[in-house]
């Protein structure tokens, strides 16, 4: 039988109930040993990908298939994700922190054998910040020299502070130290792309017949909302330390078959991207292939404030924002519904930095009475106002769902409030989110480096990011002021006061803070849990079968 045919035969096996099997006296919830006996890693990839172009993705599923396909010139570390040498083989940095150079190594070249030099750099990065590219993530180079101006289209690209010096030196000149830059350097956009390659093709070079990458993998078949398959790239400069001949993602947002995939041995992990549902989890835990950690994450639900859309929306009065938020049992959510081992949320910055010495926000308890008590200064309830229905967006997935079912039954319970909800597949949700086609959506922002503005500069009101167009002054003035705060406890206090404005104004719903979930079997080798839940397939490998 193959792949296919077994794949469609297991997700149609629903005759055994899986938290039955889950309760039987076994060590593991899926196979104890490996069923497949290739040297190519079967993972859950999730949802379709919205894009795999460098600069352009702006989703998990396309920036974990970005991080095999394409390396920049520093790369994680598997264990601490700590950044070490990648395309760049060394560099140097200015006693002042805002200079850096970057050796490449010799002989790098692109999948394709055209040779990869540090000119690609230059025009990679510099094209994630030209205003047409409408890159999501090009705040990310504001702090390169001339990177904001040029970006916001007020300051010309030959300003930007990144230059190919030669073939294998390029010149990074920074406005201010930045602590955590080459943190950033092996995230999806300041990977290379190839410039040949983009010309030519167009919005069509990522397609499996047309793209060219650099990384350690590379894309040979991609069926859209079924499977995405990778190979070893032989061209990759560290081939020989890639142990892995390839990976199969298999792309669905069906966590339920994704579990039957698992259980059968037709997956070896069911990925960064898929969680198990959560009414299986207190079946899973004690199982020796489940494993459980915090994430740096949080969860969330965007609320729509441009001035373009929803004209008379009483979601612009941050009363009855304050007073939605007052009417959501966070702690009822993540204990029944999530059940994941989720912390309920006070803020946007994860709990994660709390050890770390940023101050705890002050707790937004559960009260219906306050909300009741809001909504009625607002306006609405006995005696004023009908409150309209509002509508929740979030994408298709059972545990989004059931979240969106249990607010939709708060906010009506407590608040009188008519609740629509609505799921929409993957990347037509990501478009309506982004071109701001909402009332409220479902969300998430998982940090791209190990410091508090990571989520906090998606709120600064010229960032691309920040999809509820909320716009503060104060908020962005107390972000600036960090970025110029070497001491850390400093820092965390601007940071603070910056998150305690978010807080009164709330442009966002916090629900939880994120954990890690997921199912692995033994066999897989190199596997580290980490903050980010970043495990680049390169460093994993497959124990041989008995």
């Amino acid at each position: 039988m193959n792949r296919a045919s077994a794949r469609a035969l297991v997700v149609a096996l629903a005759l055994e109930s899986l938290v039955g099997a889950c309760e039987r006296d076994r060590p593991t919830f899926g196979p104890e040993t490996r069923r497949h006996r290739d040297n190519v890693l079967y993972v859950g990839g999730g949802s379709e990908p919205e894009s795999i172009d460098p600069g352009k993705s702006y989703d998990g599923p396309g920036i974990d298939v970005i991080r095999e396909l394409f390396e920049g010139l520093l790369r994680y570390d598997p264990k601490t994700l700590e950044p070490l040498p990648g395309a760049a083989e060394s560099w140097e940095v200015s006693e002042d922190g805002r200079r850096y150079v970057f050796t490449l190594r010799e002989g790098l070249v692109w999948s394709d054998g055209t040779p990869l030099t540090a000119h690609d750099f230059e025009w990679s990065w510099k094209r994630v910040l030209a205003p047409e590219t409408a890159a999501q993530y090009a705040a990310l180079f504001w702090d390169i020299e001339g990177g904001k101006a040029y970006n916001l289209g007020s300051g010309s690209r030959d300003d930007v502070g990144v230059r190919a010096l030669d073939d294998r030196t390029l010149e990074v000149r920074l406005e201010r130290p930045v602590p955590w830059f080459l943190s950033l350097l092996p995230f999806a956009p300041f990977c290379p792309v190839p410039r040949h390659a983009v010309e030519r093709h167009g919005m069509a070079w990522t397609r499996p017949e047309n793209i060219v990458s650099n990384g350690p993998f590379r894309l040979v078949r991609w069926i859209p909302n079924y499977e995405i398959v990778l190979e070893r790239n032989p061209t990759y400069w560290d081939r020989d330390d890639v142990r892995l001949d390839g990976a199969v993602l298999v792309v669905s947002e069906d966590t339920h078959s994704m579990l039957r995939l698992f259980r059968a041995g037709e997956l070896d992990w069911l990925g960064s991207n898929v969680r198990p549902p959560p009414e299986y989890v207190p079946h899973l835990r004690g199982k020796a292939d489940y494993r459980e950690d915090r994430y740096l994450g949080t969860y969330f639900y965007w609320i729509n404030l441009r001035e373009d859309r929803n004209p008379g929306s009483p979601l612009k009065d941050r009363r009855v924002r304050r007073a939605l938020l007052l009417a959501t049992d966070r702690e009822a959510i993540v204990r029944h519904v999530a059940r994941g081992g989720q912390r309920p949320a006070d803020g946007v910055v994860p709990d994660i930095f709390f050890e770390m010495g940023y101050p705890r926000p002050s707790p937004v308890p559960f009260d219906p009475e306050e909300a009741r008590r809001l909504l009625a200064e607002a306006g609405y309830g006995p005696g004023g106002k009908r409150f309209p229905t509002i509508e929740i967006l979030y994408n298709t997935h059972e545990g989004h769902r059931q979240i969106a079912e249990a607010i939709q039954q708060m906010w009506k319970r407590h608040l009188g409030i008519e609740v629509r909800i609505e799921n929409q597949e993957w990347k037509v949700f990501m478009s309506n989110r982004l071109e701001g086609h909402y009332q409220l959506a479902r969300a998430g922002w998982i940090g791209d480096f190990l410091d508090p503005y990571s989520f906090l500069s998606q709120f600064l009101s010229d960032s691309d990011a920040n999809e509820a167009r909320w716009k503060n002054a104060e908020f962005d003035r107390l972000l600036q002021l960090a970025l110029s705060e070497p001491d850390t406890r400093r820092r965390y206090a601007l940071y603070a006061q910056a998150e305690a404005i978010l807080m009164e104004e709330l442009p966002v719903l916090p629900i939880y803070y994120y954990s890690q979930n997921t199912l692995i079997g033994s066999w897989v080798r190199g596997f580290h849990p980490n903050a980010q839940d970043i495990h680049p397939l390169r460093s994993l490998w497959l124990e041989a079968a008995p």
